[in-house]
């Protein structure tokens, strides 16, 4: 089942992306949340593969703001299915969720996560899940996308994740990783249900010089971390890339270092 299927197969049991939440399911939500149990999970049906999908996602939660079980689920999917030399990128990773949820199983898939300029420092419990579950040779957190490139090499980019708190850094994410696609790489936008996040990404996609088709567009009336977050776009690149990456970004001296 590839990626395309498999964003088909989601549903969830008790809350739905378009439900409001009340006050009070606010309030049982918050004092849950405080409890060791993953209700994201507990609410989720994934769609194949789903005790062994559970298994390898359990753990990769670290912040209470990142992204529920289905938006991991999908990473983790993508990146298995990865080709040999293909790489994943977080353009932005928050917490770590989305790197954590990258690398669980995937020992041998190159993964880069890419920490926000204004970033605090790392999690505590991120650090340690990632010194534990990471392989030196193939997992990396980034200080700039310009890093990311050094470790990539030659290697494209097949799945690329671009998330940020706030609209604006949206689009120039957006413009830096696109040379570097793969052919037919996927890129998923986080926080769409940001009017103006949505609208940076459709306004990239009608500026390129490729073309992309729209595999799953789910957003909710307000962030909900039981079923798709702050919303997503998933969208595909078609054929091969036909923006080049500039030559200066080529053949610099390493400066990524594994995250410990």
């Amino acid at each position: 089942m590839d990626l395309p299927q498999y964003l088909q197969g989601f549903s969830f049991r008790f809350v739905q992306p378009e439900q409001r939440q009340s006050r009070i399911s606010r309030a049982a939500a918050a004092a849950l949340a405080r409890l060791p149990v993953p209700l994201d999970a507990l609410n989720t049906r994934l769609p194949f593969d789903r005790s062994n999908m559970r298994r390898k996602l359990r753990g990769t939660r670290v912040g209470s703001g990142g992204p529920p079980l289905a938006i991991r689920a999908i990473l983790n999917r993508g990146v298995a299915h990865l080709a040999d030399r293909e790489a994943f990128v977080a353009f932005g990773m928050g917490d770590g969720d989305s790197l954590l949820a990258a690398i669980a199983g995937n020992d041998d898939k190159i993964c880069i996560g890419i920490r926000d300029r204004d970033a605090k420092q790392p999690h505590a419990a991120f650090v340690r899940r990632f010194s534990e579950r990471s392989s030196g040779s193939c997992h990396f957190v980034a200080e700039s996308f310009t890093q990311c490139v050094t470790q990539l090499g030659e290697r494209p980019i097949g799945l690329c994740l671009v998330s940020a708190q706030s609209h604006e850094p949206i689009a120039p994410r957006l413009a830096e990783c696109e040379p570097h696609l793969g052919e037919n790489a996927f890129l998923l936008v986080e926080n769409c249900n940001c009017e103006r996040t949505r609208e940076a990404a459709f306004e990239f996609v009608a500026a390129s010089r490729n073309q992309y088709r729209l595999l799953m567009e789910v957003r909710t009336p307000e962030p909900c971390s039981l079923t798709w977050g702050r919303g997503l776009l998933v969208m595909q690149l078609l054929g091969r890339n036909a923006v080049v990456p500039a030559h200066s970004e080529r053949g610099r001296s390493p400066l990524l270092l594994p995250a410990a």
